[in-house]
């Protein structure tokens, strides 16, 4: 369980379908809503009013929903369509049953659409005992607590060295899941192949790949360590 101050607190339940009413949902969207939420509780307000904080200059405040699934799982579209629309920073917290865990994104002013945000990445925890989850608040204003939860929940996926900010990290995480994905794909072609000197190249390529991988990782941990 997320232990934030009291002075946080907000414990709202929300209906379902005010997000019908009030978002751009199709009724495909809908019926997803339906099949896998049980309630939605908007459970915490981190803003300068209920902590002792200053605004930051892209995030005003950060809003903490509990969403109760029917199933230990959730359709990546529901999140978006909930974090797209509002427009403030939002953290979700899942749980089915004792279990839990956190969803946060990395969003933006969405220059084109007044009001509302482009959201660029994804991170998760894993799946925890909910009891277990935790998240530190850490920094003297919001845009650094909110980076601060991104880089908790991303555990190492986001590195943030020498002069980097947040939005930079993103983008190398992104560059590290495409490298991963390259990873994969050379070694499904090794294996296939049956010409001995394709399959050598190959190998090369795939030993090249996983060197950069490796020491990609090792700054990672390296950023992680020094935070």
């Amino acid at each position: 369980m997320l232990d934030f101050p009291r002075s946080t607190a907000f414990n709202k339940r929300i209906p379902k379908q005010k997000f019908y009413e009030k978002l751009s949902v199709s009724s495909g969207l809908e019926q997803q809503f339906v099949k896998e939420i049980d309630t939605i509780c908007w459970k915490n307000k981190l803003s300068p009013e209920t902590l002792n904080v200053s605004a930051g200059e892209k995030v005003a405040e950060i809003e903490v929903f509990e969403i109760n699934l029917k199933e230990q799982s959730i359709s990546k579209n529901i999140i978006e369509a909930i974090d797209r629309e509002i427009s403030y920073h939002l953290v979700f917290v899942l749980k089915y049953k004792d279990l839990g865990q956190v969803w946060i994104s990395f969003k933006e002013v969405n220059k084109s659409r007044e009001g509302k945000f482009k959201v660029d990445s994804y991170y998760k925890t894993e799946w925890l005992n909910y009891d277990n989850l935790s998240l530190k608040i850490k920094g003297l204003n919001l845009d650094k607590i909110y980076e601060a939860f991104m880089l908790q929940v991303a555990d190492g996926k986001l590195q943030l060295d020498g002069g980097s900010d947040i939005k930079e990290a993103v983008t190398k995480g992104k560059e590290l899941e495409k490298l991963e994905g390259y990873i994969k794909k050379l070694e499904a072609k090794v294996k296939n192949e049956k010409q001995y000197n394709q399959q050598v190249k190959l190998m090369g390529e795939l030993r090249k790949a996983k060197t950069q991988l490796e020491n990609d990782l090792k700054k990672a941990e390296v950023s992680k360590w020094i935070r």
